[in-house]
């Protein structure tokens, strides 16, 4: 998988497709300056249903004032899935670039 590019004084939506119904698990995802869980916290996704959730697409969203106070240029993020109460990773971590944007 590429890297995540999200940018300073923007906000960032990112699309997943899981390809199954996922309608009755939640979700969580977090940027982390290491693909660590107890690494300091960069930002956290507001993650949502494109539609219900049948389809299996997400919505990762990133506000700006998330990114506003952040100084790294990298960190991790990956997804949390809680299904039935259990938890599942979606997939790897996935390095994320922050880039800072020209036109204010």
């Amino acid at each position: 998988m590429n890297d995540i590019v999200v940018f300073k004084k923007r906000t960032n939506i990112l699309t997943v497709s899981l390809g199954s119904d996922v309608s009755g698990d939640t979700f969580a995802s977090e940027i982390r300056e290491k693909a660590l869980n107890d690494s300091p916290l960069v930002a956290t996704w507001t993650v949502a249903f494109a539609t219900d959730g049948t389809d299996g697409e997400l919505v990762l969203t990133l506000d700006d004032s998330e990114l506003s106070a952040v100084t790294v240029k990298t960190g991790y993020m990956d997804i949390k899935r809680v299904s039935g109460g259990e938890p599942f990773a979606v997939f790897a971590p996935i390095k994320v670039l922050i880039k800072d944007t020209v036109t204010a």
